[in-house]
This record gives structure tokens, sequence and C-alpha cells, in this order.
């Protein structure tokens, strides 16, 4: 068939010896508008420290990296429930004790530390609640007490609890720090006040090889 009548039945699909490009699809269409920013992202969650508190160790200590606490053993260890929480326990009662360990350095400063838990806990009059705060030494090492009371509302929560209590430590050694929180209903925080003292109190600290 000659050169022609071939180009002529085949030029709308290919051409005939043309070389040209073919036309580069429309481009998609956009508003205008600038792209949504990305959301911040979370810091990390530190990993957890080595010799740490399992469901089967002693149920009298406590054990977080180079620190261990004495507990009652009624303290049951459950599996934690929320990000940032490395070991937690059912305290009898329907409280919870709540321990987070960061590596030295991690865990941001003592007093904004307490001044978010702070703004957890509201007074009748919808204000923050006031706190009871002790620093001491314990085992060469510093610790600052907290206690706080009211309407507890933490993070993700979108009602308030009223009648609520937390009794708190801040523990920092050089290597790491540990953050305790002993929360539940009032009347459960109160029995459990003097264990969960002396637990603080018997702090035992290892030395870092």
């Amino acid at each position: 068939m000659p050169c022609a009548i071939v180009c002529l039945l085949g030029a709308s699909l290919a051409g005939c010896g043309d070389s040209s490009p073919r036309p580069r699809p429309p481009a998609p269409f956009t508003s205008g508008a600038a792209p949504a920013a990305a959301a911040p992202a979370m810091p990390p969650q530190p990993a957890a420290p080595a010799n740490i508190s399992t469901e089967t160790s002693d149920p009298a200590w406590l054990q977080c990296g180079t620190m261990e606490f004495p507990k009652p053993t009624a303290w049951a260890w459950v599996k934690p429930t929320a990000a940032f929480r490395t070991l937690q326990y059912r305290v009898p009662g329907g409280a919870e004790l709540i321990v987070s360990v960061f590596p030295a350095g991690d865990g941001g400063d003592v007093d904004p530390n307490v001044e978010r838990w702070r703004n957890q806990f509201r007074d009748a009059a919808g204000q923050p609640a006031q706190v009871k705060r002790t620093d001491r030494t314990v085992a060469g090492v510093p610790v600052v007490r907290v206690d706080f009371a009211g309407a507890f509302k933490g993070m993700g929560m979108t009602e308030a609890q009223p009648g609520m209590s937390q009794l708190g430590a801040i523990v920092r050694a050089p290597a790491q720090s540990v953050f305790l929180r002993l929360l539940g209903p009032k009347e459960a925080v109160e029995a459990a006040r003097s264990d969960f003292e002396r637990m603080v109190d018997g702090l035992r600290t290892q030395q870092i090889p």
C-alpha cells in the first residue's frame, strides 16, 4: 500500500514519520491554596530501661532501671494503658500507680511538670487546684513530692472526674528521671498515702558500671 494512503489512515494514531513529541496531558487543577501544614510530630517515647519490673517480678519491689522502690504486694502490675507509661499498677479502691521513666535530661524540668499536673485538677470554682509541694533528698537523689485534689481531667478526657486526688513524686537521678503518680478517687488515694510515702522514702539506687 502506498505510504501516502498509510499515513492518511493512521494519522490519528501515530502519524507517518512524525517524530514530534506528543502533547502533554493538562496539569491537575489546583485552587492555589497553600498545602495544609503537617501536624507537629510527637516526641518519641523513650525506650523502657533495662531491669524493668514485669508481671512475674518480685511483687514487693518496683524496679525501673537504676532505681527500685518498695511497694505493697497488693498493688498489682498491669500492662500500661497509655503512651509514656513505663509501668502501671492497680491499687485497691480504684486508684492506679503510674510510673514514667526517662533518660537523664529528658522528661522536662520539674516546675513545668508540676504545673501541668496542677492544671489537670480544678477546684470548686473551676480554677487550677492548689498544690502542696515538698523538696527533699532521698538516698542522695533530689525528690519533689506534690499533692493535688479536685476534679481531674487528664489528656484525652472529655469530662472531668470529680472527687479525685493525686500523690506525685519526681525523682531526678544522674542516669534517669522517674515520675510516680498515685491517681484515683480521693478515698482510695488517702488510704494508700502512707504506702506511697514509704515507697518514695525507701528508694534505692544502683551505680552505673
